[in-house]
C-alpha cells in the first residue's frame, strides 16, 4: 500500500496498544483528540486491503458522524480503492474487499449480512439494543471481530463490554483507558488549560475517559427514575399529555403523565406524518386519557395549538427561549435527582437524557441541547409533563 496517493500512517505511543492487540473485542475508551478516529481508519483500511472478498462495516450514531470517516478514508487511501460510491457509502478495495459506512439511526436496517470485521465509533451513544440485537449477531457467523471505541457515557452496555476486557476470564475481550494526556501530540499546558475551565466532572469524563455513574451530563439518578410499566386510563386519575412537536428531521413525541403520581403512562414517538395527522393523533390520545394538553408552540407549533383548542381540547403552549429552555431543564434535572418523576424502561427516553448535554457560552449563559446530530424530543416532552404537574396538589411518587 506503499503508493504515491497514499498517505501514511505512523501511531503515537498511546495507540500503540491498541493496534498491537489480537483479541476478537478490543474497547477502548478514549478522552477527547486521542487519536481513536485515525486510529480506528486505519485497523479497517488495514483490514480491508488485506482481506478479498470480505466486507467490513464502520458504525456510528449517526450519518453524519460515518461521513467524516468515509471522506478522510476516501482521501487517504485513494491509491489502494478501486472505486467509492457516496448513496450508499462503501469502498472497494483493489484487492477485493468491501468496506461499508453504516449509522444505528435505522438499526433494523443492519440486520442480516455477515460481516468480518467492524469498528463501532462512539459506542456509548448507541443504545445497546443495535448492539445486541443488530451489530453484534452480524458477526457471529464468519467469526468476526470488532474495535468499539468511544468517550463514555455513564455505566451503559459500552462500560460492560470495556468491564470484560479486564476480565481474564474473557480471553476474546481486551480493553484500555486512553486518557488525552496519553497522546504525546496534546501539549500538556492544554489539558491542564482545559482541566481549570471546566467542571471537574465533565473533565474526569471527557479528558480523563472515566466512566460515571450518570455520566457528566446534564442529568443524574436516570436509571433510578425507571419504574413501573405503560398503563391504561384509570377511573379517578388525572392525566396531562405533553408534545413536543417534530420540526425538519426531529421526532414528533407525545407522552402522558399521572399527575398525581408523576408516571410516565403513555408515550408515542413518530416521525415525517402530515401536521393535520399529528392533531389527529394527540386528540385520540388526549380523549382517550381525558388529558389536558401542554406543548412546545414555538414557531410552527403556536397555529398546531389553535387546532388543539378548536378540537375542544383543554391545551396550553409552552413557548422556547434560552431562558425559559433553561428553567424546564433545570427544573427536569432537580426532579430526576430527587425520584420526583417515574417512567418506564423506555430504551430511547434514557438514551436521550443520558446523553444531553449543556455547554458555557462566551457570555457565561448555559445552553441545553442534544449533542450534534442527536434528538431531544423525548426529553422536551418528559420536561414539558413534569412541568406541568409541578404543583399539583396532593401529588405523590409512583413506589
Amino acid at each position: 500500500m506503499r503508493t504515491s496517493k497514499i498517505k501514511l500512517y505512523t501511531p503515537h505511543s498511546g495507540q500503540l496498544p491498541l493496534h498491537q492487540s489480537q483479541a476478537r473485542f478490543r474497547i477502548a475508551t478514549c478522552g477527547r483528540r486521542w487519536g481513536k478516529t485515525y486510529a480506528c481508519i486505519n485497523e479497517l483500511a488495514k483490514y480491508g486491503w488485506e482481506n478479498p472478498g470480505t466486507i467490513s462495516w464502520w458504525v456510528a450514531p449517526t450519518y453524519r458522524q460515518s461521513r467524516i470517516a468515509y471522506r478522510i478514508m476516501t482521501s487517504h487511501f485513494k491509491g489502494a480503492i478501486e472505486s467509492a460510491t457516496k448513496n450508499p457509502m462503501e469502498i472497494y478495495w483493489k484487492s477485493g474487499g468491501i468496506t461499508q459506512f453504516n449509522s444505528t439511526d435505522q438499526a433494523d436496517n443492519l440486520r442480516g449480512e455477515g460481516v468480518s470485521f467492524m469498528i463501532v465509533d462512539e459506542a456509548a451513544m448507541i443504545p445497546e439494543e443495535a448492539w445486541t440485537e443488530a451489530l453484534r449477531p452480524t458477526l457471529s457467523d464468519k467469526g468476526g471481530k470488532a474495535i468499539i471505541v468511544s468517550t463514555p457515557k455513564g455505566m451503559n452496555w459500552f462500560h460492560s463490554l470495556w468491564v470484560r476486557g479486564q476480565d481474564p476470564d474473557y480471553p476474546d475481550y481486551e480493553s484500555w483507558q486512553f486518557p488525552t494526556s496519553s497522546n504525546p501530540f496534546i501539549p500538556p499546558g492544554e489539558v491542564d488549560e482545559v482541566k481549570s475551565t471546566l467542571p471537574y466532572d465533565v473533565f474526569r469524563q471527557e479528558y480523563n475517559a472515566e466512566f460515571l455513574e450518570d455520566g457528566a451530563g446534564v442529568f443524574r439518578g436516570i436509571r433510578n427514575c425507571v419504574k413501573g410499566e405503560l398503563e391504561k386510563p384509570q377511573p379517578g386519575r388525572e392525566y396531562v399529555l405533553a408534545w413536543d412537536v417534530a420540526k425538519h428531521t426531529d421526532f414528533s413525541v407525545m407522552m402522558v403523565m399521572d399527575i398525581q403520581r408523576r408516571h410516565v403512562v403513555a408515550f408515542d414517538r413518530f416521525n415525517r406524518i402530515d401536521y393535520a395527522l399529528q392533531v389527529q393523533r394527540l386528540e385520540a390520545l388526549a380523549k382517550k386519557y381525558q388529558a389536558q394538553v401542554i406543548m412546545d408552540s414555538t414557531g410552527v407549533g403556536d397555529p398546531l395549538l389553535e387546532q388543539v383548542k378548536a378540537r375542544g381540547i383543554i391545551a396550553e403552549g409552552y413557548q422556547f427561549t434560552n431562558t425559559s429552555k433553561q428553567q424546564l431543564i433545570e427544573h427536569l434535572a432537580v426532579m430526576l435527582e430527587k425520584q420526583e418523576i417515574t417512567y418506564p424502561d423506555i430504551k430511547v427516553l434514557i438514551n436521550e437524557l443520558m446523553i444531553y448535554q449543556y455547554e458555557v457560552t462566551r457570555a457565561g449563559n448555559v445552553r441545553y441541547n442534544a449533542p450534534d446530530g442527536y434528538h431531544d424530543d423525548c426529553v422536551i416532552a418528559l420536561a414539558l409533563a413534569a412541568w406541568s404537574a409541578r404543583s399539583f396538589p396532593g401529588s405523590q411518587i409512583f413506589i
